[in-house]
């Protein structure tokens, strides 16, 4: 990485800080992908594959200027009610949103037998 990256990273405001910030979820189906938008800008991503009945949750990401602000708290809460909508279940392949369910109980429905 350039120093000009280097010292371009080290100056991003963090983009889950603020009230004034606009946070959008889209969920991007075609790519089974969810992506939380801080200000027009993506910060976090949730990737999923679509298997019968279920979502095989397999990645989040949240870039590191937004970490430590719930950001991808706020995106996996959303997945999950996302999934109960759509009266699917979910296997939580990836190890965040393993973790993420165990903390908040109410969503332990939703993981796949």
């Amino acid at each position: 990485m350039s120093d000009q990256s280097t010292q371009d990273l080290a100056n991003l405001e963090p983009l889950g800080a603020g009230p004034t910030r606009t946070r959008e979820i889209e969920h991007l189906k075609s790519h089974g992908r969810f992506a939380l938008m801080i200000d027009g800008r993506e910060v976090a991503v949730v990737d999923y594959r679509r298997l019968p009945g279920k979502w095989n949750i397999v990645h989040t990401y949240t870039e590191p200027a937004s970490r430590g602000y719930g950001v991808a708290s706020d995106l996996i809460r959303e997945v999950l009610n996302a999934a109960r909508e759509e009266g699917v279940t979910v296997i939580p392949t990836c190890p965040y949103v393993a973790w993420w369910i165990g903390e908040h109980r109410d969503y332990e429905d939703l993981v796949a037998t």
